[in-house]
């Protein structure tokens, strides 16, 4: 099978991206609520900015295969074409989480929510890497529950409670940024291909 049919086959399309639209529409109808952290001084996190960690989830799942021995065997690989539907997976969640966040107003708007997405993006595909799609969603959401109480205390910890600051707070975006390009470094990773290859074939052995 060349690639573009085998990659389509192995891909869960529609489901997903049934459940991104009803996140983002979910996200939209709770943008005036706030998610408060901390006791002394706490601070308002819009849902629309804590939601992100769901799409983030359904984006890897959406690019994550199936199929991965029959990709690793195929005649044509299919490494490129993983790459783009993966850039169109994401296109697609970050089109969604900004309709999501469009209506938010104060310190965390439609920023803060793309770059929360981002950069649980790149939690949630390290963690699949590493470890196992299931892995996908584990991290990027303990990871978000840290920063969050991390933030609730008020210390300065960019590296950990960059979701909860401002929209323009450079830290943030760099620990968002250098989180995303080294998810997608491991999603591209040929060690992390094989790997999954030899996983599902251990599972069909057994």
């Amino acid at each position: 099978m060349i690639g573009p049919r085998l990659l389509l086959k192995s891909r869960r399309a529609a489901p997903l991206l049934l459940a991104l639209i009803t996140v983002a529409v979910v996200a939209r109808e709770l943008a005036g609520q706030h998610l408060f952290i901390g006791a002394s001084e706490p601070i308002p996190l819009p849902w629309a900015a804590v939601l992100p960690a769901i799409t983030a989830y359904l984006t890897t799942a959406a690019a994550w295969s199936a199929l991965p021995m029959q990709e690793h065997l195929a005649v044509r690989r299919v490494d490129l074409y993983d790459l783009l539907y993966l850039a169109a997976a994401v296109l697609i969640g970050t089109a969604l989480v900004a309709w999501a966040a469009e209506p938010l107003t104060g310190t965390i708007t439609e920023p803060g929510a793309l770059r929360n997405y981002l950069g649980l993006l790149g939690y949630s595909l390290l963690g699949a890497a590493a470890f196992r799609l299931s892995m996908g969603w584990m991290v990027p959401i303990t990871a978000f529950g840290i920063g969050l109480v991390v933030a609730g205390t008020g210390t300065n910890l960019p590296p950990l409670d960059w979701p909860a600051r401002n929209d323009t707070d450079p830290a943030s975006w760099a620990v968002s940024t250098a989180l995303l390009l080294t998810g997608l470094a491991a999603f591209a990773s040929p060690t992390r291909r094989r790997a999954s290859a030899l996983h599902a074939a251990r599972v069909e052995l057994e």
